[in-house]
């Protein structure tokens, strides 16, 4: 990600933490303490996603030193938010470097383990280093999902492209147009988020 001063990324974390756009800033779990997400049983809750809401999670598809058990390395990570009322939800994932391939996946919460309701891959036939997809949410229970690209990915069950980390956004916009933030802004909130898992790795090493 693109950040051009330190003081630029302390300015875009105090924007982050804020939460003047309803943002909720999480790192993932199994990269911070070890403890599994691998499937929707399992998943880290992560809170309520509102119109004009943002849920951002720092996450991590490769071995963490100083984390029991690697902090899941290659596993699939599924993360359960809820919704309070009707909205368009968009998942969007941002990896460092085009040379990741990531994979998203929206699932209900159906037992035992969901319906996978949408999603999207990334094969490294782009350059991008972003991905996404929206999907029209009625009030309940839901996860998200981040694996690798490989054959089969859809299973979400693990293993794929590896070695990488990850900030996941849920968001949904306001209803009125005039309280949609810009993607500049976006992005900016983004690049605090990395931020944050940043410092977080730094202090376990």
């Amino acid at each position: 990600m693109s950040i051009r001063s330190t003081a630029t990324r302390l300015g875009l974390t105090t924007l982050l933490l804020t939460g003047s756009l309803q943002a909720q800033a999480y790192i993932e779990q199994e990269q911070s303490t070890g403890i599994a997400n691998d499937a929707p049983s399992m998943a880290e809750t992560v809170g309520t996603l509102s119109p004009g809401g943002y849920l951002f999670i720092s996450g991590a598809r490769r071995t963490e030193a100083g984390v029991l058990d690697g902090g899941g390395g290659n596993s699939a990570d599924f993360f359960r938010f809820d919704v309070g009322s009707a909205l368009s939800a968009t998942l969007t994932i941002e990896t460092p470097t085009a040379a990741a391939k990531p994979v998203i996946g929206l699932f209900d919460n159906t037992q035992p383990e969901g319906v996978l309701l949408a999603s999207a891959f990334d094969d490294n036939s782009t350059p991008s280093t972003f991905l996404s997809f929206t999907y029209q949410l009625q009030p309940g229970t839901y996860y998200a999902a981040v694996s690798g690209f490989r054959l089969g990915w859809s299973d979400f069950d693990g293993g794929g492209n590896s070695g990488w980390t990850y900030n996941l956004v849920l968001s949904s916009p306001q209803l009125q147009a005039a309280a949609v933030p810009e993607p500049e802004s976006v992005a900016m909130m983004l690049a605090g988020l990395g931020l944050l898992g940043m410092v977080s790795r730094r202090r376990r090493g």
